[in-house]
């Protein structure tokens, strides 16, 4: 039996506001995978992937958001800055073997992150049994 390797898996963009926000989900347009926007309890969350994000490492998927982000419009960049939470969603497979794992965001990156007001979170997942493997 093999055993899985800790892994990059995804980055999530998860962003919640008081206001409607299917303006920036409009404008992200084809570039990104809408996992979810609409109502989430009393609030309005939307919920990105991007595609690149499935073959790229954290730091490429996040500055690929952040593109995103900053091609914004004044009325949409309204709607980011009156968001409450901005969060890039960093996603690994935890793995069974006993070797480390290094993921790098650079110095660049956190100050784009910094500029529009995001921050980071990370989730570790539990290995996926090979039999449940895609």
């Amino acid at each position: 039996m093999e055993q899985s390797e800790i892994r990059y898996l995804n980055t999530d963009l998860i962003i919640e506001s008081p206001n409607d926000l299917s303006p920036i989900v409009e404008s992200f347009g084809e570039e990104v995978i809408v996992l979810f926007n609409g109502k989430w309890g009393k609030v309005n969350r939307a919920i990105f992937e991007v595609e690149i994000s499935l073959h790229a490492s954290a730091n490429e998927t996040i500055e690929t958001f952040c593109s995103l982000i900053e091609g914004l419009n004044e009325s949409e960049r309204k709607i980011w800055d009156a968001c409450f939470s901005r969060i890039f969603d960093i996603g690994y497979e935890s793995g069974l073997t006993t070797q480390s794992f290094s993921s790098h965001i650079n110095q660049d990156t956190i100050k784009r992150l910094a500029a529009i007001g995001a921050g980071i979170e990370i989730t570790i997942y539990p290995p996926i049994p090979e039999n449940k493997k895609r």
